[in-house]
């Protein structure tokens, strides 16, 4: 199996028990669900036409070189991308960001999981 084939079986594989996990959450999850996908859905976002944009707004301001996270910089398309199955499994699992930070809404959160079932393209 391609190595590429084989990362998308994981990252499925890592999304699937985050939302599996997350069944019977208190009501505070359920702000957080998100549809589960099996291929990339034709209106899904890329890096450049809105996922940056929304990493920047939410992610930025720890995950920066002088954030609280600065060992997980998600501030440029490479370093998101080395971080993606990291970002899907928290993201799905709505453990990030962390409490007491400005929260995603579901849309954004499907919006991320969405570039991920697409291969995150930039």
């Amino acid at each position: 199996m391609p190595l590429a084939n084989l990362q998308t079986t994981l990252l499925f594989a890592l999304l699937g028990a985050a939302l599996v996990a997350s069944c019977g959450q208190p009501a505070e999850h359920e702000a957080c669900a998100v549809q589960a996908r099996t291929s990339c859905p034709t209106d899904a976002l890329t890096f450049d036409t809105g996922i940056a944009e929304l990493l920047h707004a939410r992610c930025y301001p720890c995950h920066a070189a002088d954030g609280v996270e600065s060992s997980r910089q998600l501030t440029d398309y490479a370093h998101v991308y080395g971080e993606r199955m990291s970002i899907a499994g928290q993201v799905a699992s709505c453990s990030m960001p962390p409490a007491g930070s400005p929260q995603l809404t579901s849309s954004e959160r499907q919006q991320i999981l969405d570039w991920f079932a697409c291969s995150a393209p930039e």
